[in-house]
C-alpha cells in the first residue's frame, strides 16, 4: 500500500489565501455600516473564502491510499474505490491562463455508487494516474478524447476503447 497526501507547503499557500480573503471581506462586513447590496456582497465572497479553507482543511486530512484491490481517500470525506467496480475515469485540466501554460488536473474516477476527486496537488499523482490508467485498460473502460490527451501529456499511454469527444466535458 502506497499513501499520499497533499504537501503542506501548497496546504500552507491556501490556508493564507483562505484567510486572506476571510480579513478583506469580513473586516468591513463586521465593521461596517454600509449598504444592504455592498454588505451581501461581502458576505458571499466572505463565505467563500470560509468554503475554500474548509475545503483546505478537509485536503489536509486526507490520505490517499492505492494498493493492488483499490484506492481510497481517507479522512472527512472520504471515499473508496475497488479496482474491480472502476467504471469511469476522466482526467481533466483546468488552465488558470489563456495560454494554457499554467493549471491543475483533476483525476475523476467512478465506481460502485461512487466517486472519487483527486486533484494534481497530491503528491505523487502522476503515479496514482498511471496505476488508474492501468485499470481502467485492463477493464477496457471508454476513455474521452480530453483524458486520452491529458494521459499523453503526462506521459502516459492507454490503449482502451476511445470514446468520441463529449460536448461540454473535458
Amino acid at each position: 500500500m502506497i499513501e499520499h497526501r497533499y504537501p503542506p507547503a501548497e496546504l500552507t499557500r491556501d490556508y493564507v489565501r483562505a484567510g486572506f480573503g476571510l480579513v478583506v471581506t469580513g473586516v468591513p462586513l463586521l465593521s461596517m455600516h454600509a449598504s444592504p447590496v455592498i454588505m451581501w456582497v461581502l458576505a458571499v465572497f466572505a463565505a467563500l473564502f470560509a468554503i475554500f479553507g474548509v475545503r483546505t482543511a478537509i485536503r489536509h486530512m486526507t490520505i490517499v491510499r492505492v494498493d493492488g484491490a483499490g484506492i481510497a481517500a481517507v479522512g472527512p470525506m472520504g471515499v473508496s474505490i475497488d479496482w474491480n467496480d472502476l467504471g469511469r475515469m476522466a482526467l481533466s485540466y483546468y488552465s488558470t491562463r489563456r495560454d494554457r501554460t499554467r493549471g491543475w488536473m483533476q483525476l475523476r474516477l467512478s465506481g460502485g455508487g461512487r466517486t472519487l476527486r483527486l486533484d494534481s496537488t497530491v503528491e505523487g499523482f502522476r503515479d496514482i494516474v498511471a496505476i488508474a490508467a492501468r485499470h481502467a485498460e485492463l477493464k477496457r473502460l471508454e476513455l474521452n478524447s480530453a483524458t486520452i490527451g491529458n494521459l499523453a501529456a503526462l506521459g502516459i499511454e492507454v490503449h482502451t476503447p476511445a470514446a468520441a469527444a463529449e460536448p461540454g466535458r473535458a
